[in-house]
């Protein structure tokens, strides 16, 4: 690493000398400078953000360190162009590199403890409002169709249809494709995620149940979004701890800021302030862009970054009593409230979830802020923002509540008034519109409580099968597994039993697959005899495979890195290898699949995404794997034998072909099966 090797066994002493100076220069607390210091005395080297005047300034820098790897390679090095790097540095050398003039400024690329000296600007937003007494209706129980919270905020009759479509991006842990939202953009920024699967690119969960309370398609699985009439962009930047350095958010502005959204949704946030995020979100507002995140769930301890810039709304969270719950941040930069507590979102496979917080909120701001707007594209960010803020229901302090709580209809109802009314540049305190005082409803129950699909023995599935079965779906895509320095799961060509490709007979692979998890379930730990009487050819590979696996290391990673409590259980490894082939199912569209008889390769395309895993190329075939998943996990929740017909699509004219699907279904099953595929099973020898 060049200098840094040297460097970096630089007396602890001298390290914590030059970082003192450091943030006593640019202001933050001796006591932040000894946390830094003492990291340096153990490690020696962190990741910073450093800006620069030039370029050229960037380079050299880049040359004389490193570039720190917390972005992947898909990222666009727009964060760059703002001559903006995460550079990895000894701790040594930051002051003599703040001290240089062609230095902007430098700061710690990571989530830390907010400084004494940072500042907050929101409170720009709030308007000249007394709060009101509060009037409500309540409920006994909701026995609506139309979730809690989307009554509470009165947005369930609000949908309209139009030709353009409002452009959401959501920086979050990523989403699921296909799981009941229709993806325009999808994309992570996650190292060693480069490969990932599309059709399960949310790690944790948490992206995609924002991502349902904005636009989940009415089609009877999980939720129904308030707007489905959205395009969708999802960035993939919290890793698989719902964490990210500041350098990757940033960098997933800037690529949405060249995408031209509209509108940007951040579910997360951070204690310290980053002039690096304040830029970005800066510039994106510059841009025309309305920036909504979560206040936090901080209580008292205030409002975090992003939301607390005057750049970006900052939402807090109310419960079914319409209250302000205990977490949800408190300060004067809170801005607008929505439901956040015990809130139903979609979940993995079109399952259902219920979680709180104030991440769950502000989708809630953001699908009604497109409502809003969808009534005139040609209106800005500001306009929207400014009646979001004035038809919102005030009936508690200001500190608590911002202007109130969010009231789709009110909006809508006043909108043609406030549009007459509204000037850009106006005073923002300024109330154009009369109070909104009305009715609220709330709830005695809503039907939710935490845990409420896991709390019997006879539900057909906990979450905690749930989360297994999607650690499972995604684990074929890491490389941690190694024989010989051949992977033992990941590759397509070196594991295609594991990766849906036609080297092999990936229909019996997958219903093989099944077979040991089911054995595992059934019989324990090692006897998978019920599973090898498939008689697959590779059979003997694949239980090698799952008999490498480090069980009690997986289990150690579930528990750790995702706050679990896991258990080697017969249930968890049988999610766990279900999952596995669930990922195999689904890579049969991805990685066996032809058009007019030419395989769709792994080749790179004008969008920079290779097309095999590109969504735009034949997005049909994103569609049918999650067809493919969804039969599965029917067959799982049912604890039943998966058969060869649930490896079928319920149709039988698609737009593209399957390399030897008709052979191989045949193989697994009989002639009669083997017909139903025949029309977009292609096989070279065959032509």
């Amino acid at each position: 690493m060049k200098l840094k090797e040297v460097l970096k066994r630089v007396c602890a002493v001298v390290v914590i000398i030059a970082l003192t100076g450091y943030y006593c220069v640019f202001g933050v607390s001796p006591e932040a400078a000894t946390k830094v210091a003492h990291g340096a005395e153990k490690g020696g080297t962190k990741n910073y953000i450093v800006h620069t005047k030039s370029k050229k300034m960037l380079s050299e820098i880049e040359n004389q360190y490193s570039k720190s790897d917390d972005i992947n390679e898909n990222a666009q090095n727009l964060l760059e162009d703002e001559k903006t790097m995460s550079v990895e540095l000894p701790d040594s050398a930051v002051n003599t590199l703040a001290e240089d003039s062609d230095v902007v400024y430098i700061e710690e690329d990571a989530v830390v403890e907010a400084s004494e000296n940072s500042y907050k600007e929101g409170k720009i937003h709030i308007k000249n409002k007394k709060p009101h007494k509060m009037k409500k209706k309540v409920l006994e129980k909701n026995s609506s169709s139309t979730e809690w919270n989307v009554r509470m905020i009165k947005a369930g009759e609000n949908k309209r249809k139009n030709k353009e479509r409002i452009k959401i991006a959501i920086l979050d842990s990523g989403i699921d494709w296909g799981n009941d939202i229709d993806l325009a953009y999808q994309v992570s920024l996650v190292p060693g995620e480069e490969e990932m699967t599309q059709v399960f690119m949310d790690g944790t969960g948490h992206g995609s149940s924002v991502a349902s309370l904005i636009a989940a398609n009415d089609d009877g699985n999980g939720i129904t979004g308030i707007n489905e009439n959205v395009d969708i962009y999802s960035y993939r930047v919290l890793d698989d701890e719902n964490q990210s350095p500041v350098s990757r958010i940033a960098e997933a502005i800037y690529m949405a800021i060249e995408q031209d959204v509209d509108i940007i949704n951040m579910s997360f946030g951070m204690n310290e302030y980053s002039e690096t995020l304040r830029e970005a979100v800066h510039t994106a507002a510059e841009r025309g862009i309305l920036l909504i995140a979560a206040a936090g769930n901080t209580g008292e301890d205030g409002v975090q970054y992003p939301a607390a810039y005057e750049d970006v709304m900052a939402v807090g969270a109310v419960n079914k009593n319409g209250m302000v719950e205990d977490y949800s941040a408190k300060g004067e930069e809170i801005e607008i409230v929505a439901p956040g507590g015990l809130v139903r979102t979609t979940g993995f496979i079109g399952t259902e979830e219920v979680i709180s917080g104030t991440s769950l909120a502000a989708p809630q701001i953001t699908a009604v802020a497109s409502l809003i707007w969808q009534k005139d594209f040609k209106v800005s960010a500001d306009f929207v923002r400014g009646l979001l803020n004035e038809s919102a229901n005030l009936y508690g302090k200001a500190d608590e509540y911002g202007n109130g709580l969010v009231d789709a209809e009110y909006a809508l109802n006043y909108y043609n008034e406030y549009k007459q009314k509204y000037k850009e540049g106006e005073d923002k305190s300024e109330q154009l519109l009369p109070a909104n005082e009305s009715q609220i409803t709330t709830f005695h129950n809503t039907g939710c409580v935490e845990g409420c699909w896991t709390k019997n023995d006879h539900e057909s599935m906990v979450e905690a099968d749930y989360f297994n079965v999607r650690y499972g779906a995604r684990f074929p895509d890491n490389s941690r597994y190694v024989s010989k320095n051949n992977p033992v799961f990941s590759g397509m060509t070196s594991n295609p039993w594991w990766h849906g490709y036609y080297d092999t007979n990936y229909i019996k692979a997958v219903l093989y697959a099944t077979r040991m998890g089911d054995a595992a379930d059934t019989y324990g730990k090692k006897e998978y005899k019920r599973a090898e009487t498939l008689g697959y050819g590779s059979a003997s590979e694949m239980k090698e495979d799952i008999d490498e696996i480090g069980w009690s290391t997986e289990l150690s990673r579930i528990n750790s890195t995702y706050n679990k409590s896991q258990k080697d259980t017969k249930g968890f490894r049988r999610a766990f290898i279900w999952g596995m082939a669930i990922h195999s199912a689904t890579d049969i569209f991805a990685h066996s699949t032809y058009e007019n008889s030419k395989p769709i390769k792994h080749d790179v395309n004008a969008r920079g995404k290779k097309n095999a895993d590109d969504p735009d190329r034949i997005r049909e075939r994103f569609v049918d794997a999650q067809i493919i998943a969804k039969q599965m996990m029917t067959k799982y929740k049912a604890k039943a034998k998966l058969e060869v017909k649930d490896l079928i699509l319920p149709y039988g004219a698609i737009t593209y072909e399957i390399r030897d699907l008709y052979k191989y279904v045949k193989a697994a099953s009989d002639t009669k099966t083997a017909e139903l595929v025949a029309g977009y099973s292609y096989s070279p020898s065959a032509k």
